[in-house]
């Protein structure tokens, strides 16, 4: 894909509300296969200012304050490592965070290549968390 079609389907109108026939993912494509994705969406750059990005990093700022995590994470991810919810687990497990980590084996990113009823009880697994954590949340402020 050239640079010249990578940015013209970037277009105008705001992210949040993507045109009709949105093309934006090929902008995504040419940054990811180009490494430049930080430096196009952010105008930094990884390399030249690292502490930017620290703000940003999860992993970077987890404290025994961070709130109830759920981590849902294919093993096939080739957008976001694997790995970067394994580091993240552990980040969380240190500062005594409640959290559950919900692998997909062989899922790629949201989960795709997952059979619809195993993600339905990934779903089920999160959702029950999420109530668990709510409820603990809001009657410990009672």
């Amino acid at each position: 894909m050239s640079k010249e079609e990578a940015y013209a389907s970037v277009g105008t109108t705001c992210v949040s509300e993507p045109p009709e026939n949105n093309q934006r993912g090929q902008f995504y494509l040419y940054c990811r296969q180009n490494g430049i994705w930080p430096k196009e969406v952010t105008s930094h750059d990884p390399k030249a200012d690292p502490k930017w990005f620290t703000r940003y990093c999860p992993v970077l700022n987890v404290s025994a304050e961070y709130p109830p995590t759920v981590l849902i994470h294919g093993t096939a991810d080739t957008d976001v490592p694997y790995e970067e919810a394994v580091n993240m687990d552990e980040a969380l497990t240190r500062f005594k965070v409640a959290h559950k980590f919900i692998t997909a084996l062989g899922g790629g990113h949201g989960l795709r290549g997952v059979p619809e009823n195993e993600q339905a009880h990934i779903y089920e697994r999160a959702l029950r968390f999420v109530k668990e954590h709510t409820r603990q949340r809001f009657s410990s402020q009672s």
